[in-house]
């Protein structure tokens, strides 16, 4: 099984590790997957993709507030403040 991430299409990146004497040689920068279970299905991500799922499944659950309702609430409040 090949270290991608399912859901972005996410994979190793090529770097250089610099020895003393600066000599670089190749390496690779292995992704960090995390297994998850999805719908039932057991799926390796990425653990930016897992942050990414979990603020999303808070935000569709009313957990936490979406950009537009963090908007609202910053226009009402100078709307407060301007009447005052």
């Amino acid at each position: 099984m090949s270290r991608i991430d399912i859901l972005t299409g996410k994979r190793a990146n090529t770097a250089n590790s610099r020895s003393h004497s600066n000599i670089a040689t190749k390496r690779k920068q292995e992704v960090n997957l995390q297994p998850i279970r999805l719908g039932g299905v057991k799926i390796r991500v990425s653990t930016r993709t897992l942050k990414t799922l979990k603020k999303l499944a808070a935000q569709l659950s009313g957990e936490l507030p979406t950009k537009k309702q963090k908007k609202a609430a910053k226009r009402a409040e100078r709307q407060a403040q301007e009447k005052e």
